[in-house]
């Protein structure tokens, strides 16, 4: 694929990025669950996830390197591409890995991902990058995408300000989005957090009102959580899965396998 047919993807990918149309994402984990997202006829687009990108690749999410992510995600990025329509991938970037961000938009782009997800949560320091240097990391990975061939490649900025540190709150959450759509953010991602926490109706609604809708939220599987049609309904441009089909796939997978040694 060339780089002017990756434009074209990534212009399409954007155009999915709809508050009146939900762009429903399911995070694959390798190239085999990126196939079945591929061959789906209601797929639109397939999504990474660093954290199951880790365990599948023998690490930690929080160990898990830039070469190490590459390689992991090859297979996804293949899924999306050898399927008919090709279908847009984003690869799940972490924080950006510091100061190679610039070589982690390369090389995602290289492989033939048209969007990518970065964090504002600096992991290195254990801190949120300061608004403007994660501002400047989003404009950033715009410009290098763009040096690459593929301007509109798309940037979730996500945004961990709802839980983590001093910065934490709405109030920061919407200074940091603003920040990042205006740096050239497609949406934002506003992460409840590892614990369980979500982000709720009332939050969501005041977060749609105040990015014109250019919201991502992760969907929780289970009882209490809101539903498709009630994500839907609130306006929101994007809802991905995280690592949740990956936990789902490992424990039915350890259930066979329980059935067939015994336990």
């Amino acid at each position: 694929m060339d780089r002017a047919e990756q434009n074209v993807l990534a212009q399409k990918f954007a155009s999915m990025h709809n508050p009146k149309d939900l762009l429903l994402l399911c995070n694959a984990f390798d190239g085999g669950s990126a196939q079945v997202i591929a061959s789906h006829p209601g797929a639109k687009a397939i999504a990474s996830a660093s954290y199951a990108t880790a365990v599948v690749y023998g690490t930690a999410d929080d160990d898990l390197t830039l070469e190490d992510n590459l390689a992991g995600v090859r297979g996804i990025v293949a899924a999306g591409i050898r399927a008919t329509p090709k279908k847009p991938v984003t690869i799940d970037l972490q924080d950006g890995y510091g100061d190679q961000l610039e070589r982690a938009i390369e090389g995602i782009i290289k492989l033939g991902a048209v969007g990518c997800n970065i964090e504002d949560f600096n992991r290195v320091a254990n801190a949120l990058w300061p608004i403007e240097e994660a501002a400047a990391r989003v404009a950033l990975a715009k410009k290098v995408a763009a040096k690459c061939g593929v301007p509109d490649f798309v940037v979730n900025a996500r945004s961990d300000a709802l839980f983590q540190g001093a910065d934490a709150g709405m109030d920061s959450v919407i200074r940091r989005g603003k920040a990042y759509l205006a740096a050239g953010a497609t949406t934002v991602f506003v992460w409840g957090g590892p614990s369980g926490r979500g982000v709720s109706s009332a939050e969501i609604k005041r977060l749609v009102s105040e990015f014109g809708g250019m919201l991502n939220v992760s969907m929780r599987l289970g009882e209490g959580f809101l539903k498709k049609n009630q994500i839907q309904a609130l306006g929101i441009a994007r809802v991905s899965m995280g690592p949740q089909l990956y936990s789902g796939a490992i424990a039915a997978y350890s259930s066979a396998v329980d059935g067939i040694l015994g336990v």
